[in-house]
């Protein structure tokens, strides 16, 4: 004889799958919000227009991580690639949240990134989404006791936008 629990248990699986929808795009489901269409995804270094260097080669390395980790799809060559991913850093600006009581100087502040992108379908040559002025941001604190650098507060903007950019190509099925 089974288990009061065991059936129990049996019955929720049952009430839940009964619930959930084929398509992932009219509400619950258990299958991939990523489309099996594509395989693989090319990611060049971001292009940056700004004065911040390093934040080109910073978000690609995220955002190839964070393809990698949360889809799956693979990240190649170009020429090895079912789509493109290209990216170009518009503006990088620091926004002082709160200044130190004591000192005057900034206590808070949010390194803001703004970027354009695009996901191109490489064998129809057609755009799959293009965002503009997509932006995120990171915080620091830079006063005493914390006195991190402003290394905190790209880090985190970085990640940031990464997370978002990889939503946004979940969603644009």
């Amino acid at each position: 004889m089974k288990s009061p629990l065991f059936i129990w248990i049996l019955l929720g699986c049952a009430v839940s799958l009964a619930g959930c929808n084929a398509d992932p795009t009219k509400g619950w489901s258990n299958t991939s919000i990523f489309t099996s269409q594509v395989k693989t995804v090319a990611v060049p270094i971001a292009q940056n227009t700004t004065q911040y260097r390093q934040m080109g080669f910073l978000l690609t390395d995220a955002v190839i991580k964070e393809i990698e980790s949360r889809t799956p799809w693979k990240v190649t060559y170009t020429s090895r690639a079912d789509t493109v991913l290209n990216m170009t850093i518009n503006d990088v600006q620091l926004q002082t949240i709160s200044l130190s009581d004591l000192t005057g100087l900034n206590e808070e502040v949010v390194v803001s990134l703004n970027i354009d992108f695009n996901w191109d379908d490489l064998e129809s040559n057609q755009t799959i989404f293009a965002r503009q002025g997509f932006s995120a941001g990171g915080l620091f604190v830079a006063s005493n006791p914390s006195g991190e650098t402003i290394q905190v507060g790209e880090f985190q903007v970085i990640q940031q936008m990464a997370t978002d950019i990889v939503d946004e190509m979940a969603a644009s099925w």
